[in-house]
């Protein structure tokens, strides 16, 4: 139901009431159906014990307040998930990263093209209404191919997925199932902001080390040189003006090149690194 409610500023609170009515309304359908079937046949499943003292509607109230607790306290637990995203949420839970680990990840840095100018001809009100209904959009992709939202930095946002449970062929795909929906819903854009939202994209594949911190606001945070690989990659699209670039670690899953155009563009120099990085630009 909430899925079908395509609300732009969807509060917390409003989606555990209605998620919470809504279980409420469907158990209480369900016990008086329970109750009217039993009622029939009462004498013949209760003859052999004492009768209790508890009238029938004092029962229907208890069962009915627990229940209602009971679900609000899990609308919130799961909403909480959902809004701190589903792939990080439970392992801070169960303390996960209490400890450095190292994980074998794909990232994707994700940034708006030409925000600087966007956000003085929108102004800073309209240009951050902006913002929230791309990423908005974005994560819808996101939840089909099964994202991890690492973070939103401005007008930035950061993905990952476990190479252990999939490839980066599942990033590319992504990023242009992200252009077609954006593309799709560009008269909306066109119509209200008077542009279309268009995201630069850097994938890069390796070994990160990942560890929960904080103690007043607690995350997992990612390092190592693969987040820095992966962020001077997308700092390139603007300079060869593409939308996709990938480096070669990534380019050496050959199913990329089976599926999309693979066009080089030769061994680059990064920011931060003294070893040139081979990078790749992809297109459909």
């Amino acid at each position: 139901l909430l899925k079908m409610l395509q609300f732009k500023s969807r509060s917390l609170a409003f989606d555990i009431l209605i998620r919470t009515s809504f279980y409420f309304i469907v158990l209480w359908l369900i016990l008086n159906i329970i109750k009217n079937v039993l009622n029939d046949y009462n004498y013949l499943f209760m003859s052999n014990y004492p009768v209790t003292t508890l009238k029938p509607g004092n029962f229907n109230i208890i069962i009915l307040t627990y229940t209602l607790f009971m679900f609000a306290i899990v609308s919130f637990i799961n909403e909480m998930v959902n809004k701190n995203s589903p792939g990080f949420t439970m392992p801070l839970i169960l303390g996960k990263y209490r400890f450095p680990r190292e994980e074998r990840r794909v990232f994707v840095f994700l940034d708006l093209k030409g925000s600087t100018h966007l956000a003085e001809e929108l102004g800073h009100l309209k240009y951050s209404s902006f913002i929230q209904e791309s990423i908005m959009e974005i994560n819808q992709v996101a939840k089909k191919f099964k994202a991890h939202i690492y973070q939103y930095v401005g007008d930035e946002i950061v993905l990952t997925w476990k190479v252990k449970h999939f490839n980066s062929l599942y990033a590319i795909k992504f990023l242009f199932a992200v252009h077609q929906r954006l593309e799709k819903k560009g008269d909306h854009f066109k119509s209200v902001y008077a542009s279309v939202p268009i995201f630069r994209a850097g994938v890069h594949e390796g070994i990160v080390t990942a560890i929960e911190i904080g103690d007043l606001k607690r995350e997992i945070a990612f390092h190592g040189d693969t987040m820095n690989v992966c962020s001077r990659v997308q700092g390139l699209c603007k300079i060869f003006n593409r939308k996709i670039l990938i480096s070669g670690q990534v380019n050496q899953n050959r199913e990329i090149a089976r599926n999309f155009k693979v066009i080089p563009l030769g061994h680059q120099l990064l920011e931060g690194r003294e070893n040139p990085v081979e990078v790749f630009a992809v297109e459909e």
